[in-house]
């Protein structure tokens, strides 16, 4: 599962069918063409190689233009990185698991360092309805602050500086997916202070060996928000505001001699002013809640980029996560010797399943269709047919789905709007009330043109 379907198995969090496909690694589309209903989008072959050709370029020279672009965009008054100023750390390693472990180490590595670093193609673990989902964003960078950013590069035109809503929409929660999941690689590096809302994490040093960092990148993942600390600046008014006064014996005992030690007592970097390298305190890791998103200029094989805020998608990603109900719950759930197996023949294209029987398997998993699935599932086609047989209202979108409340089916909302009451008192039904006002009113219209074509 990538970071695209798992953007959009959040969006729509109800659907049991795609969580449990998704889950078992069924490939979606080939059972799509199995059922007779293939799906009509995706991405063509030359999009694929225009796209990865764009990519190389984006990072030739080691990602040193690439972290430039991603300097020039912060805009934060710092001096940018020189030549060979980047470093870019193997993430080799065989298998999923090891990547992800490996890419764990190099991050906690790149933070402690204090310099830029990029790393090309990173895999990071999400737990998603219990089962681990293992993602590769395009690239991370790492921050001589300790800081941590996420790259999405797209070959999708940015003209003067703006590009397709819809498409930078699809980035962000692609983006934010990310986002999530490093969050908890930083959680392995040091734990969170409580407070505050950004993603600050304690210095590297207080990590778990490597050892341990492996088999927790595997794992679960915390959904819960990154926070930080509170500033240091009000820290330090704060204790000048009080005025001078004679310590206290704790307080010497404390030690705290300096504000800028009592506004970290854990020894972080002082938040003010230049640092000597030599003696600067160990970085500490945090994910950026804004990523910057590559695209080519205006039609051009030029790189341009654009820093996009995913606060939002990355709330609404880790809030529609938890409401994932568990694969194993899913799976119990199902009919005694259920299976999506295609039964394909030895050249691995032909399925001989019979229809009826793997129609049977994919209906006894619940769905919750909805028109934007036609965009984002291979099964959408099939689950509106599904929807339009069984007359559901989901199939004319979740608005109206919410505008009819208790009413499911076209037929209840048709029996609602044509029932005339011979009090005419309103039901205490809102949807209802509403229908039977606006089935008057349609009456009212044909009946002052008495050519209009009656409704069907």
């Amino acid at each position: 599962m990538d970071a695209r379907a798992l953007a959009a198995l959040a969006a729509n969090p109800g659907c049991r069918r795609r969580a449990l496909l998704d889950g078992a690694g069924v490939d979606k589309g080939a059972l799509a063409q199995a059922l007779g209903a293939p799906a009509n989008f995706g991405q063509s072959q030359f999009a694929h190689q225009r796209g990865n050709s764009f990519e190389a370029r984006v990072k030739a020279d080691g990602g040193a233009d690439l972290v430039r672009l991603l300097h020039e965009r912060l805009r934060d008054g710092t001096e940018p990185p020189g030549p060979g100023a980047v470093a870019t750390p193997d993430l080799t390693a065989p298998g999923p698991q090891g990547r992800t472990a490996r890419t764990a180490l190099a991050l906690r590595e790149a933070t402690e360092a204090g310099r830029w670093a990029l790393l090309d193609h990173p895999m990071v673990s999400l737990d998603v309805a219990g089962s681990p989902a293992f993602l590769e964003p395009d690239a991370v960078v790492v921050h001589p602050d300790g800081s941590w950013t996420v790259v999405e590069i797209k070959s999708f035109p940015m003209v003067d500086g703006s590009a397709d809503p819809a498409k930078v929409g699809a980035a962000a929660r692609q983006s934010a997916v990310y986002a999530l999941a490093l969050e908890r690689v930083a959680s392995m590096i040091g734990e969170p202070p409580e407070g505050g809302d950004d993603a600050t994490m304690a210095p590297g040093a207080a990590g778990p060996s490597d050892q341990a960092g492996a088999a927790e990148t595997a794992g679960a993942v915390d959904a819960a928000g990154a926070v930080v600390p509170a500033e240091a600046a009000t820290l330090a008014g704060t204790a000048e505001a009080a005025g001078p006064v004679v310590p206290a014996p704790p307080a010497e005992a404390a030690g705290a001699a300096t504000p800028a030690e009592a506004a970290d007592p854990a020894g972080g970097a002082a938040p003010e002013g230049p640092a000597n390298p030599a003696e600067a305190a160990p970085a500490r890791a945090r994910v950026r809640h804004q990523v910057l998103l590559v695209c080519p200029k205006d039609f051009s094989n030029l790189p341009t980029a654009e820093m996009v805020d995913v606060r939002k998608q990355l709330a609404v990603t880790r809030r529609q996560l938890d409401r994932l109900t568990r694969i194993e719950e899913i799976a119990a759930a199902l009919p005694e010797g259920t299976t999506f197996d295609l039964r394909l023949t030895d050249d691995g294209r032909t399925p001989t399943r019979p229809l009826e029987e793997l129609t049977a398997a994919v209906d006894a998993v619940d769905a919750a269709y909805a028109p934007e699935c036609l965009s984002a599932c291979e099964l959408a086609a099939h689950c509106r047919t599904r929807s339009r047989e069984a007359g559901l209202v989901e199939a004319l979108g979740r608005g109206v789905r919410g505008e009819l409340g208790g009413l499911t089916t076209v037929d209840a909302v048709l029996t609602a709007a044509m029932e005339r009451p011979a009090d005419d008192v309103p039901t205490g039904d809102p949807a209802v009330d509403a229908l039977r006002r606006a089935a008057a009113l349609r009456a009212e219209a044909l009946a002052s043109r008495p050519e209009a074509v009656a409704c069907r």
